[in-house]
């Protein structure tokens, strides 16, 4: 009986992504004795595995929030490299606000996504981390802004039909922390990604982050820099299997580099069901190109770092929990699949 390799990823166009589509990846399994399964295709009541890393997850590439913090529960993963990427950021007011730019912030409400029933709460993180990089560059602490707590349910909108004349029901981009804004209950919301570029193109609010803004200020959060993991007893039993994902991983993101349209129109749907024309407005294509390799740096160190001191100041993780992220780290998987790749 073979092994099952149960895979998942964030939506946010990995190598991993990449290899899927091309069923790359469970041929690079199949060789060696494994099993690929998409941790989706189980049963919904498995899902939450893609935020704890425990079974049935093997590996994950995506977000650093949910493998930072579940590994301040115990050794359940082991990091296995990075790979980064810059997205579009987005702060939206209404049409008919006093707020022209992200100075105007000071003394301002800014709602926040709370959802008190998550695994872990990475979406209100990852918005309080937006709008924290925004206001430090402009000289603005957190502590001269009110933050209005807002509850979602879901990070996908199920806004009813006819809740406004300007939105549909799938309107994936006006969640519940916008709703609040339109609604006149807070003065800006955070977007990252897709969602900011749709909620540029449908004008129901008014974006007041520059081009320069988005140009000039540091951007490390949820999605810039992303944890590739396996669990650990996988890594113990099966180091094989492992060293053959990151080989493939290596492989699919060298691919990447010299296909890029290919990569783009092959992993658009995998990110909130976006289009190659979305895509390409929501990344900034040359830097998520060079960047599709994983590696076991300083600057993934340095940046997995200061996400996991922003979870710690907000609760996420707890300070008796912190850990040492060199210590988290098996180099020896990608010096070996590095080796082999070459």
């Amino acid at each position: 009986m073979s092994v099952q390799a149960v895979v998942s990823r964030c939506p946010v166009a990995t190598a991993t992504e990449y290899s899927m589509k091309k069923n790359r990846l469970s041929e690079a399994f199949s060789v060696e004795g494994a099993e690929f399964c998409l941790l989706q295709s189980l049963d919904p009541k498995m899902h939450s595995a893609h935020y704890t890393q425990l079974y049935p997850l093997v590996f994950r590439e995506g977000g650093n929030i949910p493998p930072l913090w579940a590994r301040s529960q115990g050794e359940r993963c082991v990091l296995l490299g990075v790979s980064f990427q810059k997205e579009r950021r987005g702060i939206f007011v209404r049409p008919d606000s006093p707020i022209q730019s992200v100075a105007d912030l000071r003394g301002k409400r800014l709602a926040i996504p709370v959802r008190p029933d998550a695994v872990v709460d990475f979406r209100r993180i990852t918005m309080l981390h937006g709008f924290y990089d925004v206001l430090k560059y402009y000289g603005i602490s957190m502590d001269e802004v009110e933050l209005v707590p807002v509850s979602a349910e879901n990070i996908v909108s199920s806004l009813k039909q006819g809740t406004m004349d300007t939105l549909r029901s799938n309107d994936d981009f006006m969640t519940e922390d916008f709703l609040a804004v339109v609604e006149g209950k807070a003065d800006a919301a955070f977007a990252n990604s897709i969602k900011a570029v749709r909620h540029n193109h449908a004008g129901i609010l008014r974006e007041i982050m520059t081009e320069q803004d988005q140009h000039d200020i540091p951007n490390i959060n949820n999605n810039a820099v992303l944890p590739l993991t396996c669990t650990k007893p996988f890594c113990d039993e099966h180091p094989e299997i492992v060293v053959a994902y990151l080989r493939e991983v290596i492989r699919s993101a060298r691919l990447a580099q010299q296909n890029q349209e290919d990569f783009i129109n092959t992993v658009c749907s995998g990110v909130y069901g976006a289009t190659p024309d979305e895509m390409r407005e929501a990344f900034d294509l040359p830097y998520l190109f060079a960047n599709r390799i994983p590696v076991l740096n300083d600057k993934a160190f340095e940046m997995l770092q200061i996400e996991k001191d922003f979870l710690i100041a907000n609760g996420v993780i707890r300070p008796e929990d912190d850990y040492d992220l060199h210590e988290w780290a098996a180099p020896e998987f990608l010096e070996a699949a590095m080796k082999d790749e070459q």
